[in-house]
């Protein structure tokens, strides 16, 4: 009976002894699992989607020379604006007050290439008897430095009124530092011209993704 006694009791012992050695190793993974979750790292993402936009404003779009007529013994009128200066007229006598460079301005956030399209050419507009003496060029400049690039930057061309214009900036910049340009006007009237009272002509600024 004695050596069953310890039989049992050793029996027992050992496994009082595995399951003690079973919550040991219990405790560690858990101490483990804590440990991982104190020190985990976790990954977040922000994503933004950013739209381009293509606008460009009129911030000058009006001018008016008012009536005049091209002086006795000349054959022509030189009539031309000079940005925000006064404009200038020779041989003739009309009105500067109202008439100064349009503005267009780039308010998009791209840059834009920039056409210019007129509805009438110098020969729609004054329809000379002679065809001689008679002009309607633009300008294009900047009035703010570096705002277009461009071939035909500060170059006196004739107005295009085929579809699409004449592109004169390749690069507008959208830049609030350098964004805005002027648009004169140079116009020469000849002496014989038939279209008589009040004449008007609109041009249209194209504007696209200069990529």
């Amino acid at each position: 009976m004695e050596i069953k006694l310890i039989n049992i009791i050793t029996v027992l012992s050992f496994i009082s002894i595995l399951i003690i050695l079973i919550n040991i190793t219990a405790v560690f993974i858990k101490i483990s699992d804590f440990k991982k979750e104190m020190t985990g790292k976790a990954s977040a993402y922000v994503n933004l989607s950013v739209s381009s936009s293509v606008t460009i404003n009129m911030t000058r779009d009006t001018m008016d020379w008012g009536s005049g007529r091209v002086d006795s013994e000349s054959t022509n009128a030189i009539l031309y604006t000079q940005g925000d200066a006064d404009a200038n007229v020779s041989n003739g006598n009309w009105s500067v007050n109202n008439a100064k460079a349009f503005v267009v301005e780039n308010v998009g956030s791209v840059n834009v290439s920039l056409s210019l399209q007129n509805a009438n050419n110098a020969s729609d507009f004054f329809a000379s008897a002679s065809g001689l003496n008679q002009e309607y060029k633009l300008n294009v400049s900047n009035k703010e430095a570096g705002s277009c690039s461009g071939e035909l930057l500060n170059v006196w061309t004739d107005v295009n009124k085929t579809n699409g214009g004449t592109k004169y900036c390749t690069q507008f910049s959208s830049l609030n530092t350098k964004d805005e340009i002027f648009i004169d006007v140079w116009l020469k009237v000849p002496y014989d011209a038939s279209n008589l009272g009040a004449l008007s002509d609109t041009l249209t600024v194209i504007a696209s993704s200069a990529g």
